[in-house]
């Protein structure tokens, strides 16, 4: 089988462009594409994988990091999962005697399988933590939370309620009002 040769207009007038030109210019035109072939393969091909194996190690920091938590919430659910169920009275019971650790005015109303905790200037990491403990001791989930600033221990109690409360900068305590919905198991 024979091939024909197809001559187009294009490539019949760049072959003649090709043969008028000089051997020194011709040199210089293979030059010319051999380094933009050359930028065209950097770009396209060398410049993005260099970039990825550059980010390499940042990225496989994040995904260790990422991995090693889940790794602890998964031992966390394996725990909860393997601890013994407890009953509705002794998550009460339990809320009942950590109490106090939310201030002298912090009281617990019972509604069906909900507890109602209504808190009067309550620290905020005494409640962090009072709530962490519930959620793994009394498995008491936290479903609502209306909470505000309260006044620092250190601001004096006004005549105008209309005034807002403000924290002093030297007492970082942030004490907290209002009322937490949990459900019991």
């Amino acid at each position: 089988m024979s091939q024909l040769p197809i001559k187009s207009p294009l490539l019949g007038a760049l072959q003649q462009a090709w043969t008028q030109r000089s051997p020194r210019e011709r040199q210089l035109l293979r030059l010319c594409a051999f380094a933009l072939l050359l930028a065209a393969l950097w770009s396209l091909a060398v410049a993005p994988a260099w970039r990825t194996w550059q980010k390499a190690p940042a990225q496989q920091a994040l995904l260790d990091a990422q991995s090693q938590s889940m790794r602890q919430l998964q031992a966390q659910a394996k725990i909860w999962q393997a601890s013994r169920p407890i009953s509705r009275s002794e998550s009460i019971q339990w809320l009942e005697t950590h109490l106090s650790e939310l201030g002298p005015d912090a009281k617990i109303s019972l509604q069906a399988d909900q507890v109602t905790l209504s808190l009067n200037a309550a620290p905020a990491e005494d409640l962090a933590h009072w709530l962490r403990m519930a959620r793994e001791w009394a498995m008491a989930m936290p479903v609502q939370a209306q909470l505000q600033r309260g006044p620092s221990p250190s601001t004096p109690a006004t005549a105008d309620k209309q005034a807002k409360p403000s924290i002093s900068p030297t007492d970082n305590t942030a004490l907290l009002r209002g009322t937490l919905v949990l459900r019991l198991p």
